[in-house]
């Protein structure tokens, strides 16, 4: 049965749209919404659509930095903290400020206000279904705040596939390009560059009256004497509002995928000339755009020399070590090896510091970079400083004091030893090794999903599905659940094996594509009419389901091996948000040598966390 079939026979969902449900009271403080600038009639609307009646403190601290912006920002919170939703309501709250500005103060009209504020703010969120909920919510706190404002004026969406592509473009082509545009990077690219470009960013006014042909360090001067003048000037001008000003990067790491400390030379030079698509986006943005694409050339070519002597300096000591024959000064059995050399001190290339001294230039009317993400490591700002994305004294707002994952989960780790025996996960490993089992332990959870048999790949999705309709039974959930799994497996077809086992399930999309909600609904009334269920039961991966919101889920199930602490991180943040309570069972197979269970005992170390045992396995 198809994954629409599943979704028809269970009827009786509420489908609430995200926010619709009460959350719990947030961590309340002295001041609100409107106190830090968020305009009244939207923080009303806050209020009465997702009761967000008093800001957190992350929002606390974030807001002004946005509102007033005087550096990058860099926030790195625990996950359900509110990153996302407050940026949104910030961005928003800016786009109709300085529309009201213009039309009051430096006396526009609508449409002349509308035409300076075109791409002014960009945001960049890594898969389509964060995009789907930022635009859902964006149309809720406008229709409900400003219903006579034109929304597709202040704020669009795009993301990647046939279905979404035809009627964003038709939108864009009525309304023109407006003040908010958030998307998924493929879709962003392809809307900005190339032939197929519907959509022009320019740089902000300051930046085009720079004289691009002097060499680097008098161009550096003269963005710097441009940027203190502008400083200076108390009075705003539609021509200071104009041109690309802000731009949001959600779940950064995600976005960028830098190669991690322990990379490889091959891995880093595959990245230099293979980037991801995000990366791609923002250098053509930052760099060509705004002016910086000779100091970053300058950058991009000392470091590929730099890698290019390593790799014949390494290549050279390689070929020494594994020379024939024998010299007595170089064998170590015959005297004490010659000392190592010592370390030179790191300087640091001229073309990286003009590069991250035209970043630190941050204003009113110059471009102020936000990025957002829980588990952005210092590799991946080290990388966007390096690239000239962001200052080398950005504002940084980091919860290293909290837990990645809320304080409100609870934590369970269910170990598969084999199709008859689930036991609870053991902190310690009291088990004896048995070497006849070593080559047969782990099974199909060794191979790829690409790589398996069909009759492999069915037996690994009926034993999941088998553990998770038992999960499911015996903690009967209230709220929504979200089943992860691995990502290069079907979810379609797992959720044909899930139906086999009484569990109706349904993508991760469905929750925030509107018209597939609608479409859904409307085949149940024709064809099945009411069924009901406790609970609604979505299938995501990690990638599809990151940084998304979904208010009411109250249990997540992991059935796949987390990467690392930071994608189990991620996966577990689904539930517990804004302090409800909630409930993660991660299903695991034991491996060889209980290699598995082993790297869950890692991942729980590094996140400070504590599983306790599930109640219903003995």
């Amino acid at each position: 049965m198809s994954l629409y079939r599943a979704a028809i026979r269970s009827r009786r969902i509420a489908w609430v749209t995200v926010g619709a449900c009460k959350p719990a009271r947030r961590f309340y403080t002295t001041a609100g919404f409107g106190q830090l600038g968020i305009d009244d009639k939207l923080a009303q609307s806050m209020a009465s659509l997702y009761q967000a009646h008093t800001p957190t403190a992350l929002q606390q601290q974030m807001i002004p930095e946005l509102l007033r912006p005087r550096s990058h920002l860099l926030v790195r919170q625990t996950t359900g903290a509110g990153k996302t939703f407050a940026v949104l309501c910030t961005l928003l709250s800016l786009a109709i400020q300085e529309h009201r500005l213009l039309t009051t103060k430096l006396k526009h009209t609508s449409a002349e206000a509308f035409d300076v504020q075109a791409l002014n703010t960009l945001v960049v969120v890594p898969n389509r279904e964060l995009a789907l909920q930022m635009g859902q919510w964006a149309s809720e706190l406008l229709e409900h705040a400003y219903p006579q404002m034109s929304r597709g004026k202040l704020v669009q969406w795009f993301v990647s596939g046939s279905e979404y592509e035809i009627a964003q473009r038709k939108y864009l082509k009525r309304h023109g390009a407006p003040a908010i545009v958030l998307g998924t990077p493929r879709a962003l690219l392809e809307l900005t560059s190339g032939r197929s470009a519907v959509m022009t960013a320019t740089a902000p006014r300051m930046l085009q009256q720079l004289d691009r042909s002097q060499d680097s360090e008098a161009y550096v001067r003269q963005l710097i004497r441009v940027h203190k003048e502008s400083k200076q000037r108390d009075e705003v001008t539609a021509d200071g509002l104009r041109g690309l000003r802000r731009l949001v990067i959600d779940e950064v790491d995600q976005v960028l995928r830098v190669p991690g400390r322990n990379a490889s030379d091959k891995e880093r030079k595959l990245r230099l000339d293979k980037p991801r698509p995000g990366q791609v986006l923002v250098d053509r943005l930052l760099l060509e755009t705004c002016g910086l694409a000779r100091l970053n050339a300058e950058v991009q070519q000392a470091r590929l020399l730099a890698w290019q002597t390593r790799a014949e300096r390494d290549g050279e000591g390689l070929r020494r070590s594994t020379a024939r024959g024998w010299s007595k000064d170089r064998d170590p059995a015959l005297g004490a090896p010659p000392a190592a050399p010592k370390a030179q001190p790191k300087v640091e290339d001229p073309a990286v510091q003009q590069l991250q001294r035209a970043a630190d230039l941050v204003g009113r009317q110059t471009l102020q970079v936000t990025a957002l993400s829980a588990t952005a490591n210092s590799g991946a700002r080290h990388w966007m400083q390096k690239h000239g994305w962001m200052s080398s004294r950005p504002r940084i707002i980091d919860s290293a004091d909290e837990p990645t994952v809320p304080a409100s989960v609870t934590h369970h780790c269910l170990v598969v030893e084999d199709h008859d025996t689930v036991r609870n996960f053991q902190a310690k490993d009291d088990r004896v090794p048995d070497p006849s089992t070593e080559e047969t332990e782990g099974g199909v959870w060794d191979t790829d999903v690409a790589q398996r048999s069909a009759e492999a790949q069915l037996s690994a999705m009926d034993l999941m599905a088998d553990v998770a309709a038992n999960t499911l039974a015996a903690l009967r959930p209230t709220g929504s659940v979200v089943i992860f799994t691995r990502s290069d497996a079907s979810t379609t077809q797992f959720a044909r094996v899930l139906e086999e086992h009484g569990v109706m399930a349904r993508d991760i999309m469905v929750h925030f594509d509107e018209t597939l909600r609608q479409r859904v609904d409307q085949a149940v009334v024709e064809q099945v009419g009411s069924v009901t269920e406790p609970y609604r039961v979505y299938l995501a991966t990690e990638e599809s389901a990151r940084g998304i919101d979904v208010t009411d889920a109250g249990l997540v199930l992991i059935l796949d091996i987390p990467k690392n602490a930071a994608s189990y991180a991620h996966m577990a943040g689904r539930t517990g948000r804004f302090g409800r309570k909630g409930t993660v069972v991660s299903v695991v197979p034991v491996g060889r040598r209980g290699w598995y269970e082993s790297k869950m005992r890692g991942i729980f170390s590094l996140l400070q966390i504590k599983p306790l045992p599930a109640p219903f396995v003995e």
